[in-house]
């Protein structure tokens, strides 16, 4: 399923189709590309782990996407990782009963926007809630998310695509469709 929406002037999609996963394990299959969709830069967490969507996505050697991760796990700080295709922008790896909510997303996601400026990204793919298991606290972290995307008038992203579980996309089309503005 995917659905697009208009905030401000960023066009968002969100998309249910485009990770195979095993929910249980917490293990990618495979990251398709999107018929209508390319970017220029993909944010991920950094999980150098074989199964993980950093090394799904990178066709990098192991050892360098395992020491881009662990530095940028190590300093807490984004890490980028380049390809032929596009940067993988790698999200440091939250730990697990720290809470993430929508001012870290915001400031997360500002971050992520200078990234995008200084490698000049227009197009935004965001995989990490592809296997969200529960809804607290990701739909906080979405609004932190939104509100920096569309804050920020010095941004270069005008595309950003989320890839989200099936079983949150009807909830998550409810929530973006509250930001969004009706075309004339």
């Amino acid at each position: 399923m995917k659905a697009k929406f208009n905030i401000a002037n960023l066009s968002v999609i969100i998309c249910s189709d485009k990770i195979e996963y095993d929910a249980n394990q917490a293990y990618i299959h495979k990251v398709h590309e999107d018929d209508e969709y390319t970017f220029q830069a993909i944010t991920c967490a950094a999980r150098p782990v074989e199964f993980s969507i950093v090394n799904r996505l990178s066709g990098l050697p192991k050892d360098e996407v395992k020491k881009a991760c662990d530095i940028c796990n190590k300093t807490k700080k984004i890490g980028v990782l380049t390809t032929e295709d596009y940067h993988l922008i790698l999200s440091p790896f939250v730990d697990r009963f720290t809470y993430f909510g929508e001012e870290q997303a915001e400031r997360l996601t500002d971050v992520v926007i200078d990234k995008c400026i200084e490698l000049s990204v227009s197009k935004l793919r965001v995989t990490q809630f592809c296997m969200m298991r529960s809804e607290m606290p990701y739909f906080p972290q979405f609004k932190g998310i939104i509100k920096a995307l569309t804050s920020r008038t010095d941004s270069s992203v005008d595309v950003v695509f989320f890839d989200v579980p099936e079983k949150y996309f009807y909830e998550l089309s409810i929530l973006l469709k509250t930001y969004s503005i009706d075309e004339a």
